[in-house]
């Protein structure tokens, strides 16, 4: 089965294209699946501040609403104590002015209720008005609870945190005074030593200190100094701001159609921003609740600069180690492809061998009949060529006579030549190797064409090793294809030149090159020198190198050709030193052609 003579590049190029694909996809793939890790850990670390931070802000409300109900309880003391005071003893302004500083007050104020400060002097004689007023002073104050007598008539304002009905709404004015202005935190209590409120408010100082050391807003500040913090904010259930990294936002209102999908959402949302100078930035929107009760949202933004330079940092490592196997795996597919082309040849090559072989072998049927057919004729005609010289003597022109006869026998034997090389071409040949020294061989041959060479300007050198090398040969039929080529050589150089014959080693094998400085051979011709039949020559046979190949192929060697022209030729040969012949063997049991 021969090998149909197909070309292996679109195969090639197809599994170059089906790599390309699965790198592209490998890196697709991998690229998406390594911005999502990142991005999910970037997530997780929103989720865990937010955690954090709810536990940090809820626990933040709840000491601040503690400490405002402890200030604003500590503040009813103290005007019970003056209320007491008023009712046992004389009215002593020098007195309330000392309880003030005692205690840290900011101050404290006695109004009626049109809100004017009401005399220290006129609280004695007034105490049996007390009982009539009453009614007067709960009607001032609204729907506060009275619990039997003005004592337990109280308010407090300026509180953020504690979550009672008072806490969002200022005190009921009293005529036209809006007593709290100008006031950070305070209390009103109704008098029971006269007919009015006293009021006693807390040292600003203190509550802002309070706030600044203990607030959400100082953790908030603490928070964003973090490098992948964008920004931290609390917002109340109107979205707007109770506390902010960037503290300049407190009181606005941050609200958009994100903060709308919050609002309607119990589980906290996220999305993914892109800012204006293309960094990206995640964003998560938390409902809190303290007590069960909604306090606000609360938002955290952090920076995706680092999560993106770790991504393209990861993805520019995995294309450049998938380049890497993709050029070793395009090197590797080349590599197979070139052996299987050079594995593709020798085929070729073998069947070519196989082919020619099989023709050698009807070749050698077809000699047999034509050695049987035409030798035996050829011999009668010689033989009856030479009665006729040697029995008949013409009456006149005996020379012209004899000159024909031998011109017929030179033909005659040419003929038979032909018949022979013909056989010897076909046939098995019948090897009778021994170990030669090839520079023996070689010298031999240069003395039996040394006059050849002078006559043709030739000259012979011969360049062989320092140890000759032995091989395995049958010397007669070497001797007759270096004899062959050597006198091939000579003819290639009309004008003269140089014919070198030189030995080397390679690999356990001798190599024998003849080499001339001649006419070459034709490029086109090349390839059929040693094709039976086909020479240059205008009265070759175009057997001789045909027949060459055969006894060097017999010996389990090479023969090939190079040539440039006008530039000359050489012919080398490759045989090993030693082991057993192609067909030593098989030729010692085979029995002679016919004829």
């Amino acid at each position: 089965m021969s090998i149909k003579r197909t070309s292996l590049l679109p195969y090639f190029l197809a599994s170059v294209l089906l790599l390309l694909v699965l790198f592209s996809l490998y890196v697709f793939y991998e690229s998406r699946w390594l911005q999502q890790a990142f991005v999910h850990q970037v997530e997780a670390k929103g989720y865990a501040l937010t955690e954090a931070m709810e536990k940090s802000a809820t626990q933040a409300i709840q000491g601040n609403s503690l400490i405002e109900e402890l200030v604003s309880q500590r503040l009813l003391d103290n005007a019970r104590l003056i209320d007491q005071i008023l009712l046992t003893h004389p009215p002593d302004p020098q007195l309330i002015k000392q309880i003030t500083k005692l205690n840290g007050l900011h101050k404290v104020e006695l109004l009626d209720l049109q809100g004017r400060p009401w005399p220290v002097s006129h609280l004695a004689d007034l105490q049996a008005e007390m009982n009539n007023l009453f009614s007067e002073l709960q009607g001032a104050f609204g729907d506060v609870t009275v619990v039997g007598d003005p004592g337990s008539i109280m308010y407090v304002w300026g509180k953020l945190w504690s979550r009672r009905s008072a806490a969002y709404s200022h005190p009921p004015r009293l005529a036209q005074s809006n007593f709290w202005e100008g006031s950070v935190f305070g209390v009103a209590l109704g008098a029971q030593s006269f007919p009015g409120i006293i009021a006693v408010h807390a040292d600003s100082d203190y509550v802002l200190n309070f706030k600044r050391e203990i607030g959400v807003q100082r953790q908030i500040e603490e928070l964003g100094r973090q490098s992948d913090i964008h920004h931290v904010a609390l917002l109340d259930t109107s979205f707007a701001v109770i506390a902010h990294t960037d503290s300049s936002l407190i009181g606005k209102t941050l609200r958009d159609d994100f903060m709308a999908i919050a609002q309607t959402s119990e589980q906290p949302v996220s999305r993914i921003v892109s800012a204006q100078d293309n960094r990206r930035r995640y964003e998560l929107v938390k409902p809190i609740a303290v007590s069960d009760s909604p306090l606000g949202f609360l938002k955290i933004g952090l920076s995706m600069d680092s999560a993106d330079a770790a991504w393209q940092k990861s993805l520019w490592s995995k294309l450049i180690l998938g380049v890497g196997i993709l050029g070793l795996g395009v090197l590797g597919l080349a590599a197979i492809f070139y052996n299987q082309r050079s594995h593709i040849r020798e085929i070729k090559a073998l069947e070519a061998e196989v082919n020619r072989r099989e023709h050698l072998s009807m070749m050698g049927n077809l000699a047999a009949t034509v050695a049987h057919e035409v030798r035996n004729p050829l011999n009668s005609i010689s033989m009856g060529l030479q009665r006729l010289k040697g029995e008949f003597k013409p009456s006149q022109d005996e020379d012209e006579y004899s000159h024909f006869i031998e011109l017929m026998r030179d033909e005659v034997q040419r003929l038979n030549s032909i018949v022979e090389q013909f056989l010897s071409l076909a046939r098995p040949l019948k090897l009778k190797p021994h170990d030669l020294k090839i520079e023996q061989l070689l010298s031999e041959l240069t003395t039996l064409t040394e006059s050849d060479a002078k006559n043709s300007n030739v000259e012979i050198r011969l360049l062989t090793q320092d140890s000759p090398p032995i091989i395995t040969a049958d010397p007669d039929y070497l001797k007759q294809v270096l004899l062959n080529l050597i006198l091939n050589s000579i003819q290639a150089m009309p004008e003269g030149g140089i014919l070198t014959l030189e030995t080397g080693t390679s690999r356990g094998n001798v190599i024998l090159t003849v080499r001339d400085t001649g006419v070459g051979i034709p490029q086109e011709s090349l390839g059929r020198i040693f094709e039976p039949y086909f020479t240059t020559k205008a009265n070759g046979s175009g057997l001789g190198l045909a027949i060459a190949r055969r006894i060097i192929e017999e010996h389990g060697g090479t023969i090939s050709v190079t040539s440039q022209r006008d530039e000359g030729s050489q012919f080398e040969i490759v045989l090993p030193k030693k082991g057993i012949l192609a067909n030593e063997v098989a030729t010692e049991n085979t029995p002679p052609a016919h004829g």
